[in-house]
């Protein structure tokens, strides 16, 4: 067994010697030198993007706590709530590709101002909503009474309609 051990001290004073001997022979580079990286351009950031994000998190949030209900039943009225707001993510997801698509006219940065109004709101009321869910599974007291006041809530994403409608002069 003491002869395992001198081999293996032996071999990491030699290994020691010869990553020392390298080093001085390269004149203390240790790696060599790297091209410098390419500069790529900066692409702007999607404005629209956050919002978005924001629903998808409020979701993910509320899924992952009602998962932590103990009670059956109020966890399958609360999976209910989670399923409807996923539902209503690809609505969301439109009004951003409708704000990506948009032009520079007058009419486009009236319509772009409304969009991004309707995603406010939007992620503002996932949020809310999201709150609701997080107050239940920590207090069900009362779930079903509370869960049909959130149910009550949907839709969360106005229709496509209140944002496309034309401006009547006058």
């Amino acid at each position: 067994m003491d002869a395992l051990w001198l081999n293996l001290i032996i071999g990491v004073l030699a290994g020691c010697a010869g990553a020392g001997l390298v080093l001085l022979v390269r004149g203390g580079e240790a790696v060599p030198d790297q091209p410098a990286p390419e500069v790529l351009p900066e692409v702007p950031a999607d404005a629209w993007a956050p919002a978005v994000r924001r629903c998808e998190q409020s979701v993910h949030r509320a899924g992952q706590a009602v998962e932590a209900v103990s009670s059956r039943e109020t966890r399958n009225r609360l999976r209910a709530v989670v399923r409807r707001m996923d539902a209503e993510l690809p609505d969301v997801r439109v009004l951003a590709e409708l704000g990506k698509g948009l032009g520079d006219s007058r009419r486009d940065a009236e319509v772009a101002g409304r969009v991004r109004a309707q995603l406010a709101g939007a992620a503002a009321r996932f949020a809310e909503t999201t709150e609701e869910v997080l107050e239940l599974v920590a207090d069900a007291e009362d779930a079903e009474r509370r869960v049909a006041a959130l149910r009550d809530r949907f839709p969360l994403v106005r229709p496509l309609s209140a944002v496309l409608v034309e401006r009547v002069p006058g």
